[in-house]
């Protein structure tokens, strides 16, 4: 390990004199090199941390070759020492998302064999990727022994190697050189380049926000501590006004939520048979009434359901049937909706002929669909000359 990395000795340290090595302009920023630093460079899927070196913002932190480069807004003098400090709660958050990683892995591990094969710290949540499915039962499982951990506060051990040590770990490739090994007792050994805490109960509570397939296998979506906390209060504001709204208590709206989706069907349902009625009285009267051989049908509103019940209420006497629904476009909006059939026509050169006339867009086979941007009467010549 190299003196210059003082985040490894000193995780929980937050401020620091800094000396600079050098200051090199790059675009609109500067690379700045310090003798030693806390600052820790984005690596392993936890970012960078951020902070100042005397009046100077560090946005970010990376590293290149042996040296590492903190990237500054302001220049700074080779050779001065400043007041230098990281933004410790984003520090902190990050080593919680990293400890917390570390047991939902090595449990996930044991359990069902899966190994880490992707981990990313973001803004929003953190990411966990597995290469075995997980279900349900599993995830609930994971996060029950997990925050088990937590509650018996177990101490996080790091340990440096100069060669690759004798006992099994985990570890996403082969390593070389000196290697770092994290260990919680009875839950997971493994090599890592993280910012770690010094006990599990820092961690605080650690909740899977959700979980899915990804590439054969299954990605997480994890909360802890303050990230976890805001989480809850967000989610509790919610439900709270859900049940006020629904004047259900909270741990009933869901049952209320449901009885609502349930009638909503039944109500649609409903609605749709009275349409369909409808148009099946419109139907009767152009059986009835309607001369030629070629019918075509403007309607305002009509839903596709409907549309598609015109076509099959009327393409048996008529050798082209075509509905539209719309309005005429006035300042760039408007346009009809369109469903048509043909027995007589090929019903692709129709449409592709249609399209391009009426600026329409759409196809399909037995019965196309689609929208064109027309004007009623101009749609009205298209069929008259066809």
């Amino acid at each position: 390990m190299s003196i210059n990395q003082l985040y490894y000795r000193h995780p929980y340290m937050k401020s620091f004199k800094a000396r600079v090595l050098s200051c090199t302009p790059k675009d609109d920023a500067y690379e700045i090199v310090l003798e030693e630093t806390i600052f820790y460079p984005k690596g392993g899927g936890q970012p960078s941390d951020i902070g100042s070196i005397g009046e100077c913002h560090i946005s970010h932190v990376r590293r290149d070759g042996q040296s590492i480069i903190h990237i500054g807004d302001k220049p700074l003098l080779e050779g001065m020492e400043y007041d230098a400090s990281i933004e410790w709660s984003r520090r902190f958050d990050h080593m919680q998302h990293h400890s917390a990683e570390h047991l939902l892995s090595g449990i996930a591990h044991k359990l069902y064999g899966a190994d880490n094969v992707g981990f990313g710290i973001g803004e929003q949540h953190v990411t966990i990727d597995f290469n075995v499915e997980l279900s349900r039962q599993d995830i609930d499982n994971l996060e029950a022994l997990s925050n088990d951990a937590v509650v018996k506060n177990l101490p996080i051990r790091t340990e440096y190697f100069d060669n690759p040590p004798e006992f099994n770990y985990r570890s996403k490739k082969e390593l070389s050189g000196t290697i770092r090994i994290v260990s919680i007792d009875g839950y997971d050994v493994c090599a890592c380049a993280g910012t770690q805490l010094s006990h599990t109960g820092e961690i605080g509570v650690i909740k899977i926000v959700s979980f899915g397939n990804y590439k054969g296998g299954s990605r997480l979506y994890l909360l802890c501590g303050q990230r976890a906390l805001k989480d809850y209060q967000m989610k509790q504001d919610n439900l709270l006004e859900i049940s006020t709204f629904l004047s259900a208590k909270p741990y009933e709206t869901a049952e209320y939520v449901k009885r609502l989706h349930e009638e909503k069907e039944a109500l649609e349902f409903s609605l749709l048979a009275a349409k369909y009625a409808i148009v099946d009285m419109k139907s009767e009267k152009f059986l009835i009434s309607y001369e030629g051989d070629r019918i075509l049908i403007f309607e305002q509103d009509l839903s596709s359901e409907e549309m598609k019940r015109y076509i099959a209420n009327l393409s048996d006497k008529f050798a082209v049937v075509a509905v539209f629904s719309g309005k005429d476009i006035e300042n760039g909006v408007g346009g009809y909706q369109y469903a048509l059939t043909s027995s007589d026509l090929d019903l692709s050169v129709l449409i592709k002929d249609m399209n391009t006339k009426l600026n329409g867009r759409g196809g399909g086979k037995g019965t196309a669909f689609g929208f064109v941007s027309s004007h009623k009467n101009e749609i009205e010549n298209y069929f008259k000359e066809e």
